[in-house]
């Protein structure tokens, strides 16, 4: 249980924008912003869950806060009556605003300081890396390094910091390199490698999961640096009941060319000068639940569409969790290259 005194960094007025709010919260232990008005009186909270489902309707980063904040939000009068009604929560409203009788916020009430809610990971760390070429001849591209580091070792520090504290790495190319490295390691977690004879595709390693492990299970593709906040993500993923919460970026891409529309007679009605258009792509990171990858057997030759089509036709829930911080995926030489030149924008200090 937190009492919150330091109530300033979680105050946003309403001409705020969600850019804003997202980065007050980023500074603050807690996924919430109280909104106040010019009289600093509580008219509203927006929570991280509040931007992302903003986002996938459509609303931009710039837009105000108050298009996505609730304008009724549970309050209380009492530290005491927070604490009391905290429990109750499910996990649905983890920050109780105190206000005093003028509607001033004066404290903040929560289960927890940040942390993901997720004890444990896999990292799929077994590819063999061929587009990144020279690179990765002689070396697995999670240790290729950007930052100073291999990108497993961000990774794993990002997973600690995160409140994990059992990672499992699946392994194929160049596996022994990778042990060594995490023999070589000081990281405050359980590592233990799955150790693929062939390679059985992006989720066949969940067949290898041990049967002791029952829970939420993060998974995340071994070539990516990323500010992903998993302590949101898991929320949003208990929020929404979910068997399956896929991690999802904005892809743009522009045509560099005109685009012709053109009828069944072959008439051009239409002519796009370069259109820019935007995709939802996977960032190569989910949070799933036992219902899914017990249904992996082992050794199964398997890719993550795959498992997660099969598992749609089974009629579990299977959703997006929209990325609105850094992600990279280091796929290309030219990736690695971007990453060394963006590094403050994604490096965790």
């Amino acid at each position: 249980m937190i009492v919150e005194t330091n109530i300033e960094p979680l105050m946003i007025r309403m001409d705020g924008t969600i850019r804003g709010a997202l980065e007050r919260m980023n500074a603050t232990p807690h996924l919430i912003q109280i909104v106040i008005d010019d009289d600093k009186k509580v008219c509203g909270v927006v929570t991280d869950g509040d931007v992302r489902r903003a986002l996938v309707n459509g609303a931009g980063l710039d837009n105000p806060v108050q298009d996505c904040m609730h304008r009724n939000p549970l309050t209380v009068d009492s530290i005491e009556a927070a604490i009391a009604l905290l429990p109750d929560m499910d996990g649905r409203h983890p920050c109780i605003p105190v206000i005093n009788s003028e509607r001033r916020l004066t404290h903040l009430v929560s289960v927890s300081s940040r942390t993901s809610g997720l004890e444990t990971a896999l990292v799929m760390a077994g590819g063999l890396g061929k587009r990144l070429g020279e690179h990765t001849r002689h070396k697995p591209k999670p240790l290729v390094e950007v930052g100073g580091h291999p990108i497993l070792w961000h990774i794993l520090k990002d997973l600690q910091t995160h409140g994990i504290k059992r990672v499992f790495i699946s392994t194929y190319h160049l596996a022994e390199q990778i042990s060594d490295f995490i023999d070589g390691s000081d990281f405050n977690l359980q590592i233990d490698t799955l150790s693929e004879s062939t390679p059985l595709g992006t989720a066949g390693a969940l067949g290898m999961i041990p049967p002791e492990i029952d829970g939420p299970l993060l998974i995340m593709n071994g070539d990516i640096v990323t500010r992903v906040n998993y302590a949101a993500m898991m929320t949003y993923h208990q929020i929404k009941n979910r068997d399956a919460t896929i991690g999802a970026s904005r892809f743009d891409q522009e045509v560099p060319f005109g685009v012709l529309d053109v009828d069944a007679e072959g008439d051009v009605v239409k002519i796009q000068e370069k259109p820019r258009y935007e995709y939802v792509v996977s960032a190569g990171i989910y949070i799933i639940q036992p219902t899914i990858y017990r249904s992996v057997e082992a050794d199964t030759k398997i890719d993550m569409p795959n498992l997660l089509r099969a598992s749609i036709e089974r009629n579990l829930r299977i959703g997006l969790f929209p990325i609105h911080e850094y992600w990279l995926d280091l796929g290309r030489p030219n990736d690695l290259e971007l990453a060394e030149a963006e590094l403050a924008q994604w490096q965790k200090s």
